[in-house]
This record gives C-alpha cells, sequence and structure tokens, in this order.
C-alpha cells in the first residue's frame, strides 16, 4: 500500500521566517514572497527552496513562493508596480 504525503501550504508568515531564517535575499510583494540571488546559488540551496515550496521564474529570474495563495501567471503587469513590496531579509534589510 502506497502513502501519499500532503503537504500543507506555507502561510506567508510562515514564508519571512523561513526567508530571515536561511538569510535569503527576500521581498514581500502583495501576498507572494521572491528571493533573489547575485550569483547560481549551490544545488543544496536550490534543493532547499523547491521543498520549501518556491518556483523559479525565468522571466523574472527570481525564486517565488505563493504562500497559499496562487494565482495566474502576469502576463503585462509588473507585481512591483501593482502590490506593496518590502524587503524581508537581504539586502536592504
Amino acid at each position: 500500500m502506497e502513502t501519499k504525503t500532503e503537504t500543507t501550504p506555507k502561510t506567508l508568515d510562515q514564508v519571512i521566517e523561513y526567508c530571515k531564517f536561511q538569510r535569503l535575499n527576500a521581498e514581500q510583494v502583495g501576498s507572494w514572497v521572491w528571493v533573489s540571488f547575485d550569483e547560481k546559488p549551490d544545488e543544496s540551496t536550490l534543493n532547499c527552496l523547491k521543498e520549501y515550496g518556491f518556483r523559479y521564474s525565468p522571466r523574472r529570474q527570481k525564486w517565488a513562493h505563493n504562500c497559499g495563495h496562487p494565482t495566474r501567471s502576469a502576463v503585462n503587469v509588473n507585481p512591483w508596480d501593482k502590490y506593496e513590496h518590502a524587503v524581508i531579509s537581504g539586502k536592504g534589510a
């Protein structure tokens, strides 16, 4: 018998605390959290981001976490122009 593992969506507060604890260069944009790197991170860091629920956005060249608020892709809209945003951790925090 196969066991199905279910993952509980992370809240915004949980993702913010994770970013602070990991000392990631992160910012909150609306109800999402975005993480950026100056250089490509090592495999271990990438795997940790994926396991925590972050997804890479090639168009924005950042890692995004929807914090339980999935939405459609903003094709012609820059989320930084549309929503309030603030640095959570890393540079400028």
